[in-house]
């Protein structure tokens, strides 16, 4: 999801974040873009019933960065007005 300058990655797994965040440093290079890293939030979203899978998976939280810079974890996240919250809850604004 984008819009202007306002991007959304979604990924299956913290290693393809990963993956993406570093691809998306790369063509901010080659392109002489700045990433800010300040006003990055990371948003997990976990399933109503919790896995085994969903709780290996925040072993795995180990921080994720762009532009050099350490991405927030947040719990709600509000994007083009649209409320986006870690629990999957549905909100009305």
């Amino acid at each position: 999801m984008a819009c202007a300058d306002d991007i959304v990655l979604l990924a299956p797994t913290p290693a393809a974040m990963r993956q993406m965040l570093e691809i998306c440093d790369e063509y901010a290079n080659e392109y002489s873009i700045v990433c800010n890293g300040n006003k990055s939030k990371c948003l997990i979203s976990e399933p109503k019933k919790r896995s085994q899978l969903v709780c290996t998976l925040h072993r795995d939280m180990r921080l994720f960065a762009i532009g050099d810079k350490e991405v927030e974890f947040v719990d709600i996240i509000v994007h083009f007005g649209h409320v986006l919250r870690s629990d999957m809850a549905i909100v009305v604004i």
